[in-house]
């Protein structure tokens, strides 16, 4: 019977070698590493889709522009109207995905941020005209108001 309780009893502690690898230590190391792998993979993931949104809505700007520029020249009323209308359904459609359109009008201070120069009379560094729009999409600039100082 002592022959089984031999068996059953419990091992010594084994002293750790000096060049045996710690697995835990490894393990975590291991887990911290794929966790950061995958918020860097969702963020790659969520910046190509963005990417791809603007990419669209940047291709689309122009057209809108060029309703503006329609809407200033004509005469007929009812013309107006109906450019007016496709206008807002544009500007609504553009906001429902996110594009905000920069606040400029002219006595602003210029920001090299937001503004692009296109022409230059004073040194004040006061914008003096808008010459064209300008927007922004999930907190970036893509397209800078472009303005006279």
């Amino acid at each position: 019977m002592e022959e089984k309780n031999e068996k059953h009893q419990k091992p010594e502690k084994v002293e750790k070698a000096e060049n045996t690898p710690d697995w835990e230590s490894i393990a975590k190391y291991k887990a911290a590493e794929l966790e950061n792998y995958i918020k860097r993979q969702k963020d790659a993931i969520g910046n190509a889709y963005n990417d791809g949104r603007i990419s669209v809505i940047m291709s689309v700007l122009p057209i809108m522009d060029a309703v503006g520029e329609a809407l200033k020249t004509v005469q007929n009323e009812n013309d107006r109207k109906g450019i007016e209308i496709l206008q807002r359904k544009f500007e609504s459609n553009l906001a429902s995905v996110g594009l905000e359109e920069i606040v400029c009008k002219a006595g602003d201070k210029f920001d090299p941020y937001v503004h692009n120069c296109v022409a230059k009379e004073h040194e004040d560094n006061k914008v003096r005209e808008v010459w064209q729009k300008g927007y922004k999409f999930a907190g970036r600039v893509i397209r800078p108001v472009a303005v006279k100082i």
